[in-house]
């Protein structure tokens, strides 16, 4: 057998079996985004091949190359980079000339071929390394046509899970609250501003969205009924759940596990943390307080709980140990902080802190040590919330008289707007 149908036969054994061929380049990781610096990679994505002229090979390249621009980890070549000798190579190894590639100063090549059939994409994806040709990653991926941006996305997530070890956002969704200040609604898009949903349609004030891990349920308060209730809904639309109803401030901040979330309930002089079970109803205190507790969320593995507390004059953020109960305070700089959220591997903390007047991101290490403001606007930052991977911050800021969201890396680099309606967007998180 020659050498290039057998390449080729190896290449449709694994895609047939699902293989996931990072391991061909020994699994290695290629760039340690969580080291003090890192230096960009080079990368380059020529215009996917296919067995007849579509829009999409140029769409799906296109998008690719704007995913990975956004995970603030490659520099992107540009297509006018790419002469006629470039275009009109194969994807496969022996079809590949590296050495011209690296003479343009490309590190990583990203190729794609796809066909169209019956309504279906189907995308044969590869990621080289230009310096030796070992291949990377290679890849099928399937989807209706309708649903190719999705396809995209994931090839560029599984990029970054090669060339990291953690996945990116790109397939991610998010909610939030969108709308002007007397009409607020909750809604759920794409990150990449596709695929917009409504979930609230009250013509009210519904604010501070929460979803549980798996994205069944979606936790939202609500003046629909006159008064800020929490409600829960099933992402599907339905049913929906009255969680409490009684007076004075509710919202959900975070979930304890699938069906538990965690609630602030600020009623006259006291306020109390309570977790509800949605599919027991069952309601347990946690904390209670006479003024201001509220923003309580869990470690990733249940055993610390943040909130911020006035106690010492000033909002101030908190950590108690479950299991002793002893509370330690983690914020002293800054007249006032607020909003603090763990990150998925609990080793880091991001907030808001008043700094000069202005409200910036800060991040800090899980015992409070090592806080940094990672804006520096000037204006109103707030609700910041980490990726599942831990690398993105999520959060929104005021400019303009405008809300906005917006996206950073953790350490407060590749600052990045997102945009999904005509009108003001605040309060986001990322969901399932």
């Amino acid at each position: 057998m020659k050498k290039g149908k057998w390449t080729t036969f190896i290449l449709c054994t694994l895609f047939a079996t699902g293989i996931f061929t990072a391991d061909v380049a020994g699994a290695r990781v290629y760039l340690d985004i969580y080291g003090k610096s890192f230096k960009k990679i080079t990368v380059a994505v020529p215009y996917f091949k296919s067995d007849k002229a579509d829009r999409l090979q140029t769409d799906m390249s296109d998008l690719l190359n704007k995913d990975l621009d956004l995970s603030g980890f490659f520099i992107v070549a540009p297509q006018s980079l790419l002469d006629k000798e470039f275009l009109n190579e194969g994807v496969e190894k022996q079809e590949i000339n590296f050495g011209s590639w690296r003479s343009v100063g490309i590190e990583l090549l990203c190729k794609g071929r796809f066909q169209l059939k019956d309504n279906e994409v189907v995308l044969e994806a590869f990621l080289y390394d230009t310096l030796d040709g070992s291949l990377m990653l290679a890849k099928r991926y399937r989807s209706r046509q309708e649903d190719w941006r999705r396809l995209v996305h994931r090839f560029a997530d599984d990029i970054l899970l090669t060339v990291t070890g953690d996945k990116g956002i790109m397939s991610s969704r998010v909610i939030f609250v969108g709308g002007r200040r007397n009409l607020k609604e909750i809604y759920m898009a794409d990150i990449d501003g596709f695929n917009l949903r409504k979930i609230t349609s009250y013509n009210s004030i519904t604010v501070a969205p929460s979803i549980s891990p798996t994205g069944r349920y979606i936790a939202y308060t609500s003046y629909k009924e006159g008064r800020p209730n929490l409600y829960v809904k099933d992402t599907d639309g339905s049913r929906e759940i009255n969680v409490d109803r009684s007076d004075g401030m509710k919202i959900c901040s975070s979930w304890l596990n699938n069906s538990t979330l965690v609630y602030s309930h600020t009623s006259g002089r006291n306020s109390t943390i309570y977790t509800y079970n949605i599919e027991t109803g069952e309601k347990r205190t946690i904390m209670q307080r006479e003024g201001i507790v509220t923003s309580a969320s869990f470690s990733p593995n249940g055993s610390k709980l943040l909130f911020v507390s006035d106690m010492f004059g000033s909002p101030q953020i908190f950590i108690r140990d479950s299991a002793s109960g002893e509370i330690k305070r983690l914020t002293y700089y800054g007249s006032y902080n607020s909003a603090p959220s763990f990150s998925p591997k609990g080793d880091l903390i991001t907030f808001v802190s008043k700094i000069e007047g202005a409200f910036e991101i800060s991040v800090m290490n899980a015992d409070g040590s090592n806080q940094r403001v990672l804006t520096n606007g000037g204006s109103l930052n707030d609700s910041p919330q980490f990726s599942p991977c831990g690398r993105y911050i999520l959060f929104s800021s005021q400019a303009g008289g405008r809300y906005g969201l917006y996206t950073m890396l953790y350490n407060g680099e590749n600052k990045r707007a997102l945009k999904f309606t005509d009108g003001n967007e605040e309060q986001a998180k990322f969901a399932p």
